[in-house]
């Protein structure tokens, strides 16, 4: 047992710490390493999008829910403010609506939809068939709704965990650390095989030539799921680069406040690498060619720049400067990196392909609105409806709300969307609220997770279980940040710990 005096105490009051401290908080601090690990490194193994990657991973995300559920890394996380209540009860509701008509899709107590004639044809080949369902494919349905559970297990435990300010911010570095490991591996892969292979797997469709170069994928087998990775570690590199966390700012001596240094003195060590870090990760994503991925990133971007200089623009005209400095580099860096960018823009050959991707899909809501095709069903529908001038086949939609409209209908699409949007846009007011110190937070949750959330609109980056897992760990951390200790204290449903 150990004891001294603490600082902000009175004199002679002495303050006594034993092993079960020390214990307690090593426990915490394994409970939140772990959690963590777990979310950010999920991109190495092919991002993740294979069974003998995502399933083991919901398996350890279940194991590390039990303690997390039980205060470890979390203590007091778990407590419900009441500015919350209402939001939180709508969030649950909206996902419990949406799991519940998911399942039921996979029973024979629903009414006949438009593949209903398949099970009737399956029948009369095989002598026997399953009764009708309007879940066209029940095995990858289940799966489908594993990943969404797992999805919301770890936003649960993202609000619970990231109530204190330091695990939120050691998240964020968590990811660009994650980042920094993906595109090295994809300049190793550039430089090794140009790209063609992650590991064994041979990324190109068709045969492979030894002059052949392929689109930088890092980790993931797609270039554009790729970059979407990319765009959400430069924004939170940036967020903690400009973040304004006052105990880290040595001020000189004769400023009374953190908002008069120099530009200079902004440069600090960590800020730089920092920018470095973005810079390669920039590079990286460049090289993937993805325009969707780019712009995806730029508006992230300018959403953390907007959130962040709020009613601060002239306080701080330094970062004016800044800015133009950021600038600079990103047209210098795209200038070296963008070529395959160009090229991609001026020989658009994959649009029309999937404007008959999105048409198919629409076909498929017009033959069942209203009970859909079930999750992860959309392969099948496709396989059924595909256009004779499309030869490729093709099981994702290109745009994850249209996929959704498919294979839940029209209402009970609506739920599903809610849960990405209501913690979206709760992260967005929390930008809004939040003093200066402590806005940039949720104003990371909210810019982060715009680059999936808008790069899925015409891709499937958050269907990818690497990028889905950690934006809803974004919008967890971002939704408890949200609140303010006091908001959270008054009239929480559980005791603050």
């Amino acid at each position: 047992m150990t004891e001294w005096t603490e600082k902000g105490h009175e004199p002679g009051v002495v303050v006594l710490r034993d092993w079960q401290w020390f214990v307690r908080r090593a426990v915490d601090r394994t409970a939140v390493f772990v959690f963590f690990a777990m979310v950010v490194l999920a991109a190495l193994p092919m991002g993740g999008n294979r069974d003998w990657a995502w399933a083991p991973l919901c398996v350890l995300l279940g194991l590390i829910a039990i303690p997390v559920s039980l205060g470890l890394g979390a203590r007091g996380g778990h407590s419900v403010g009441a500015l919350e209540r209402l939001p939180l009860l709508v969030l649950i509701v909206c996902w419990l609506l949406f799991a519940a008509f998911a399942l039921w899709q996979m029973t024979p107590w629903t009414p006949l939809t438009a593949d209903a004639w398949l099970f009737t044809r399956a029948a009369e080949i095989l002598g026997s068939a399953h009764a009708p369902i309007p879940a066209i494919a029940a095995d990858a349905a289940r799966n489908s709704l594993l990943k969404c559970l797992a999805c919301a297990l770890i936003f649960l435990m993202a609000r619970a965990v990231c109530r204190d300010r330091d695990n939120a911010r050691w998240f964020l570095f968590a990811l660009v650390a994650s980042g920094v490991l993906v595109v090295s591996y994809g300049i190793a892969m550039q430089m090794s095989t140009n790209s063609c292979y992650l590991g064994s797997y041979l990324r190109k469709q068709f045969e492979l030539t030894p002059n052949d170069r392929c689109l930088m994928g890092g980790t993931f087998v797609n270039s554009n799921s790729f970059a979407c990775y990319m765009g959400m570690c430069v924004v939170a590199a940036l967020a903690l680069a400009f973040s304004s966390n006052r105990r880290k700012v040595n001020v000189p001596y004769g400023y009374d406040d953190a908002e008069d240094v120099r530009l200079i003195d902004w440069f600090t060590g960590l800020r730089v690498v920092l920018l470095a870090l973005s810079l390669l990760m920039l590079g990286g994503m460049l090289l993937s060619a993805s325009r969707a991925g780019l712009g995806a990133s730029i508006a992230g971007m300018l959403f953390l720049g907007l959130l962040l200089m709020r009613g601060r623009w002239r306080s701080r005209p330094e970062l004016g400067r800044i800015f133009f400095v950021g600038l600079a580099a990103f047209i210098l860096v795209a200038g070296i990196a963008g070529s395959g960018m160009l090229y991609k823009f001026a020989a658009s050959s994959d649009d029309s392909s999937r404007l008959r991707i999105w048409s198919a899909a629409f076909q498929a809501i017009a033959m069942s609105p209203w009970l859909g095709w079930g999750l992860g069903g959309f392969g099948d529908a496709f396989a059924l409806l595909q256009p004779a001038n499309s030869l490729q086949p093709n099981d994702i939609a290109h745009s994850t709300p249209l996929e959704t409209v498919v294979e839940l209908g029209v209402v009970a699409a609506i739920p599903a969307l809610v849960v990405v949007v209501l913690p979206w846009v709760v992260c967005l007011r929390g930008a809004l609220t939040r003093r200066h110190t402590h806005r940039y937070l949720p104003a990371a949750a909210f810019s982060v997770a715009a680059v999936p959330i808008l790069h899925s609109l015409v891709d499937f980056s958050l269907q990818m279980p690497a990028i889905g897992f950690v934006t809803a760990a974004l919008l967890g951390m971002g939704w408890a940040q949200s609140f303010g200790r006091r908001e959270r204290s008054e009239d929480s449903f559980t005791p603050q710990g």
